[in-house]
């Protein structure tokens, strides 16, 4: 019987992971990128054409378009417009022509003078008097470099190739750097990708929008939502759910046992409060993705996700804070001394991570500082930008130095628990003591392996972020981010499924219903007591009545005597 249930639990974690593949494949299939909408009619794809509608049309068939003749061969009729290269939207019929077969072309993403934001599809104007560049450095077939003239050298359209995107920038990271060919295409130097127009479009960028001049152009690329990177994020998205609703369990069981609402347990039900939150919020913003989501919808939940995670870490350092310092103390605490220990920890972990978040909000709205200094909240998605390093100043660097903290401390209750059991083993403790230790080592060695769980996986989730996702070997990194989302559910294994706890459960079950049963009882048995007096009462005034006529009888008949 010992052996059926690990071999039950892991069977149905097999299924629960066979179900995520399944709802992976359905999802990864869903946001791939479609390419296909042409008809096949046309003479070529519509992103190589431009409209020609109102330009001059020459005696043997052709057009001219901004100086560029186009032959009748790469001339036809489209009866259809393509958003973003995905979404078709059928429109009056109008002549296009393949300028890009004529000379190569390059792709702004919004006509010069606007500029479109990474959580909108539409191009907004922007207000300022910066001067656009009119040459680009291009590389030629030779390997050499040589500054041109835009409008000489290409032709320029414009169209946002996908729905997510992200900007590549040398100019404030040496790994982003990129050629542009003379044909056209991209080359992107970390891994050698070729992208032509149909992945990739120009934005205008600047380092400092106060000293800063001219913009500089740099591509935004195609967000691969089928690739290894996202393809993970979204796996570990479905394993956030799946692990959401055993942090609630757990929350609910020790909610429900009185004997588990100890400053322990109420710092564990906060510490999953915040976690849970953060995951559900997390796992949501990456699985619904829109690019056309309200910009403020999309901060207000990274922001929310953001305090949710710092403060479950604060919590987490409370847990480690309290074992160690109970350790530390010889005696124990009253119930009044439990209450405002757990007031003054409420304050540190809320309050720590409400500070953390007005660090953040202000330096990512209001502060003057340069773009790789913020936060990047809805750069990438709906959290922080996490293709920057400037996660590690508001996130990261705050739970290596929880982390740090709290193996210092449980390192310094192990040696305290050490001295304890020698000094017991010199001398006859008394029975209540040795129970009170063997309590706090039993406490001290469950939320020992909590911390294992929590620093081994987010260490791993550290080291995966420093190495980010251009490494070929950075996919080892996966298992642990997977182990990292599926918390809740190791966490409900370690304080659930514990016997101790299984006990409490089973024994506040019986005494609720006990006391359901004992209370409909009494009331049975009280209504039964009032009727039986009730009927008493009625068989007294009978036997009264009764008596009474029997003496007035009795007074009758010796009078007639």
């Amino acid at each position: 019987m010992l052996l059926l249930r690990p071999v039950k639990c892991y069977y149905f974690l097999l299924k629960v992971l066979i179900f995520i593949h399944i709802s992976i494949s359905f999802v990864l299939a869903k946001h791939e990128k479609h390419h296909d909408h042409d008809s096949h009619n046309v003479p070529c794809p519509f992103y190589q054409t431009v409209n020609i509608t109102d330009d001059i049309q020459l005696a043997n068939g052709s057009y001219v378009h901004d100086d560029v003749v186009i032959p009748p061969n790469w001339i036809g009729v489209y009866d259809y417009v393509l958003t973003n290269l995905q979404t078709r939207v059928a429109v009056k019929p109008h002549l296009r022509g393949c300028i890009c077969k004529v000379r190569p072309c390059i792709n702004l993403c919004c006509p010069m003078g606007s500029q479109f934001w990474s959580n909108t599809s539409q191009c907004e104007a922007i207000d300022n008097d910066l001067v656009w560049p009119t040459t680009m450095n291009v590389t030629h077939a030779d390997g050499t470099i040589q500054e041109s003239l835009i409008t000489e050298q290409f032709v320029v359209v414009n169209f946002r190739p996908c729905l997510w995107m992200y900007v590549i920038r040398p100019d404030l990271y040496a790994e982003d750097d990129w050629h542009l060919c003379e044909n056209g295409s991209l080359i992107r130097e970390f891994d050698q990708a070729i992208l032509d127009i149909k992945n990739y479009c120009f934005v205008p960028t600047t380092i400092n929008n106060k000293t800063d001049t001219t913009y500089v152009l740099n591509p935004a690329i195609c967000v691969d939502i089928a690739s290894d990177f996202y393809g993970s994020k979204i796996i570990n998205a479905y394993a956030m759910l799946f692990s959401v609703p055993f942090m609630v369990l757990t929350i609910i069981v020790y909610l429900w046992i009185p004997e588990l609402r100890n400053q322990h347990g109420k710092s564990l039900v906060c510490y999953l409060l915040g976690l849970s939150v953060g995951y559900s919020l997390l796992s949501f913003n990456t699985l619904l993705m829109d690019p056309d989501i309200d910009i403020i919808l999309c901060k207000l939940s990274a922001y929310m996700s953001y305090y949710a995670f710092v403060a479950a870490f604060f919590w987490l350092h409370v847990i480690g804070f309290d074992l160690w310092h109970n350790f530390r103390e010889s005696r124990g605490i009253n119930r009044f001394q439990e209450k405002r220990r757990y007031l003054i920890y409420s304050l540190y972990a809320w309050g720590m991570a409400l500070v953390f978040l007005i660090l953040t909000l202000y330096a990512e709205e209001i502060a003057d500082i340069p773009p790789y200094l913020k936060p990047g909240i809805g750069i990438e998605y709906c959290f922080l930008n996490m293709l920057t390093w400037s996660p590690m100043i508001y996130f990261f660097g705050p739970i290596i130095i929880i982390i740090f903290t709290n193996i210092i401390m449980f390192i310094m209750t192990a040696i305290k628990i050490h001295k304890v059991q020698k000094e017991m083993s010199r001398i006859m403790a008394r029975e209540d003591s040795t129970k009170n230790l063997r309590n706090e080592k039993d406490r001290y060695c469950l939320f020992l392996r909590l911390f294992l769980v929590m620093g081994v996986t987010w260490t791993w989730e550290i080291m995966s972020y420093f190495v980010g996702s251009k490494v070929s070997w950075s996919k080892i990194f996966y298992v642990g981010d997977i182990c990292n989302a599926i918390q809740g559910f190791i966490i409900f294994m370690l304080f659930v499924m514990k016997k101790k706890v299984k006990e409490l459960v089973t024994n506040r079950t019986v005494s609720v219903r006990s006391f359901r049963y004992t209370n409909s009882t009494t009331a049975g048995d009280t209504d039964y007591r009032l009727r039986f007096q009730e009927v008493s009462m009625q068989i007294r005034r009978m036997i009264i009545v009764q008596s009474a006529f029997a003496n007035n009888n009795q007074n009758y008949h010796s009078h007639d005597v």
